[in-house]
């Protein structure tokens, strides 16, 4: 880490009444507006393009991850945490829901900068009877610090992440539907937004709003044309490192009636640098189906040649209705970033 010149205050020497703290404070308040407003109707698709899509290391830690984020599953976590990542890296997991219905994902991380940073996902649900598929790409920047007088904002403490969407779905091509089976097919676009802040080395703040802007349209052999919106949803946690031992904490806000809020708990250690485990846990609120899940994980790395990491991942979900295993690999490759000067955080 180079030396920060001794006439420049860092963000936590520096004292200011711009602490980064009021921005997140700021931007937490104008979702929570935003939610009010959506919560007047009920949600059009409540069932599809789920969450059951996420990563194996978030789903070690119980989906707690909007404030971590900083491989490549940022593009179903929070976009915002591309920036976090300090060398590319390639992501593939797979699962069977219910030991029957195939799921998968492939995701990608690659630094541009100590400024921005891309990365991109595809997502696969389903079968012949119903198939879902979620691609796209993802963008995280952070901006240079603004003075006001004697003051600053402190934006190297702080990402702002965008994923934009492509979806498409099919059903009723499987072979044992009968004749009056009813096909259809349909496509779609979504944009999710995602904010981390750094609070210090230890403490960071997140918050994504996944499905902000959506359209989806279908064509069934039954109905026709028809058009179709997804549920958004807000989720906002933090993640503590303590000992040694990452604490993830994560609450989803329920913005329509018909959908629930639900919250979030993972924890991870690492041990030796070269093996992870993970435990979470995670149930919904104020609803009488409390759907509790017990989440288990672990990840061994293991270099190979020189400035290549090779990660096996493994998490287990223990849930009311069905046990799942998801299995993946990750893959980084070359040296990581420089590190920024003292006291900046990306």
């Amino acid at each position: 880490m180079t030396a920060e010149p001794t006439n420049r205050r860092t963000p936590f020497q520096a004292q200011s009444n711009l602490k980064p703290i009021k921005v997140f404070l700021f931007l937490l308040m104008m979702l929570v507006c935003h939610s009010a407003a959506l919560t007047q109707g009920l949600s059009n698709m409540p069932g599809a393009f789920s969450e059951v899509g996420f990563g194996v290391r978030p789903g070690g830690m119980g989906n707690a991850y909007t404030a971590i984020s900083n491989d490549a599953n940022a593009f179903l976590t929070n976009p915002a945490g591309l920036l976090l990542g300090a060398r590319p890296i390639f992501t593939a997991n797979y699962a069977k829901l219910f030991g029957i219905v195939p799921s998968g994902y492939f995701g990608v991380l690659h630094p541009m900068g100590k400024r921005w940073s891309l990365g991109g996902g595809f997502l696969f649900l389903g079968d012949d009877a119903l198939m879902e598929n979620t691609f796209g790409v993802s963008a995280a920047a952070t901006l240079p610090n603004f003075p006001i007088g004697g003051n600053e904002i402190y934006f190297d403490q702080m990402s702002f992440g965008i994923t934009v969407k492509g979806r498409w779905a099919s059903f009723g091509n499987n072979s044992n539907g009968g004749v009056n089976q009813v096909r259809g097919s349909g496509s779609g676009y979504a944009v999710d937004l995602g904010y981390l802040l750094k609070i210090d080395r230890k403490l960071t703040i997140g918050l994504m709003l996944r499905d902000l802007f959506n359209s989806f349209s279908w064509n069934s052999s039954a109905k026709g044309r028809y058009h179709e919106g997804l549920p958004a949803t807000l989720r906002f946690g933090g993640s503590y490192i303590l000992d040694g031992i990452t604490i993830a904490l994560d609450f989803r806000k329920k913005l329509h009636k018909d959908t629930t809020s639900r919250s979030y708990f993972g924890v991870e250690k690492t041990f030796f640098k070269i093996l992870m485990l993970r435990a979470g846990f995670s149930n919904n609120l104020a609803s009488s189906e409390l759907n509790r899940r017990w989440t288990f994980g672990f990840s061994l790395l293991r270099g190979v040649m020189d400035d290549y990491l090779v990660g096996v991942n493994t998490a287990y979900r223990v849930d009311n209705l069905d046990h799942l295993f998801r299995f993946g690999l990750d893959f980084s490759w070359g040296a990581s970033n420089n590190k920024p000067p003292a006291g900046r955080i990306y």
